[in-house]
């Protein structure tokens, strides 16, 4: 918890990085404090938690800040709602009970749900790229070409009027990518299936665009019409295990060591191992970081004063790359507990093993991932619109990845 003398020192230097006069209030909107009401899509221990103490953070510092009466206080929704018809993002454009409306006031989100054409980029970035947490921070916040990351999605999502204002408010690390009942590498006792053999198998797969999009592109380019894998609907963290146990899935990824041990592993008979799925795969070829989001209405938005708005900024900037080493910490020690848990139980078959994806099959899903990325572009079950902003979003990331390239091969790798 911060003490007083700490969240003072803060919030001066917030105050100082922003350049703000408080005192002065002659452009600025009345201030006065708010409870803003917000959807929450996960409370996962890397994604929930962060999230909830961005919220407790920026009351504290606005309360100090702004007085008792100027308090932001964003309120987390329990039980968790619907989303009225599915999509997040007209929900929150519809507003809540602030401005009378019938969606939500605010939500918090996965950076996927932003948009279904292009809203992956923002959310852990194109898959096989090898771009890294710190590097896509310099997209999103820095000004090294045109414009920030962060201001060319607003700039997108104000020109299809979709009246929400998006803050990026937690940052979460590489992710295991996969539990699969046979390994895909080589392990000490059994040769790997590769992904050519993978694609032949008759598994259905818990996996999320677009690594599910790059993974069956790399199967149609490698094994064609003998291809069986399948894919399952999203299913949530805490239904995975049932749809293992009762055959409905057979191979699935989730997220980073820390959330898979509490949610697959703690105090659960049977585990992944127990259940056949006893190979744990990397590197996260499929998701190397995660961005997400707190979305706010724009009418909700505009009723916050300027300080209050550069808090909620400041204030979540912090959050992202705090929560993102918060994150990190620990990680290690998870993963060894997946590694250990079923040691001593007295079987051998069920012992979760550590398998590399093979650098050969990691090039095809490379190379998938750059059809994908092209087709995408082209694909008609999208709006034009969207297509067109995904280009726009898409050129922009990529002139920024090409603008440092250099730098990160020279100055980055101990290859």
């Amino acid at each position: 918890m911060f003490s007083f003398s700490r969240l003072k020192l803060i919030a001066i230097a917030i105050v100082t990085f922003l350049g703000i006069t408080f005192f002065t209030t002659t452009q600025a909107r009345a201030t006065q404090g708010i409870e803003i009401e917000y959807r929450s899509f996960s409370g996962v221990t890397t994604l929930g938690p962060p999230a909830d103490k961005y919220a407790a953070d920026l009351a504290e510092i606005s309360e100090q800040m702004l007085g008792r009466n100027a308090k932001i206080n964003f309120k987390k929704i329990s039980p968790r709602p619907k989303i009225p018809n599915g999509n997040i993002v007209s929900a929150v454009a519809s507003g809540g009970k602030l401005v009378n409306g019938e969606g939500f006031d605010a939500a918090y989100i996965s950076g996927g749900s932003l948009n279904p054409t292009w809203g992956f980029i923002y959310n852990s970035g194109i898959p096989v790229s090898g771009v890294s947490f710190e590097r896509f921070i310099g997209f999103l916040y820095g000004n090294n070409s045109e414009e920030s990351g962060l201001n060319l999605l607003q700039k997108t999502l104000d020109r299809r009027d979709r009246n929400i204002v998006a803050i990026p408010i937690v940052g979460g690390p590489a992710q295991g990518s996969g539990y699969f009942p046979k390994p895909v590498g080589n392990t000490y006792q059994e040769p790997g299936i590769g992904l050519r053999g993978l694609c032949q198998e008759p598994w259905t797969f818990r996996y999320l665009p677009p690594a599910e999009n790059v993974l069956d592109k790399a199967c149609d380019l490698l094994v064609g019409s003998a291809k069986q894998i399948d894919f399952i609907k999203a299913v949530p963290g805490g239904k995975i295990l049932e749809q293992v146990n009762s055959n409905q899935i057979q191979a699935f990824e989730f997220v980073t060591p820390k959330d898979d041990f509490n949610l697959f592993f703690k105090n659960k008979n049977p585990n992944p191992g127990d259940l056949g799925l006893k190979y744990l795969h990397y590197p996260s070829w499929h998701q190397p970081y995660l961005i997400t989001y707190l979305i706010v209405n724009k009418k909700v938005w505009e009723m916050l004063s300027i300080e209050q708005q550069d808090l909620i900024m400041t204030t979540a900037r912090a959050n992202v790359t705090r929560s993102y080493a918060e994150n990190v910490s620990g990680q290690g020690y998870a993963l060894q507990q997946i590694l250990d848990i079923n040691k001593n139980d007295g079987k051998s078959d069920n012992d979760i093993e550590l398998v590399r994806w093979p650098d050969r099959d990691l090039d095809i899903l490379r190379s998938a991932s750059q059809e994908f990325i092209r087709l995408r572009s082209l694909d008609r079950n999208f709006s034009a619109a969207d297509r067109e902003d995904y280009q726009s979003i898409l050129s922009a990331y990529q002139n920024y990845l090409e603008g440092d390239r250099y730098y990160w091969q020279k100055f980055s790798s101990m290859e």
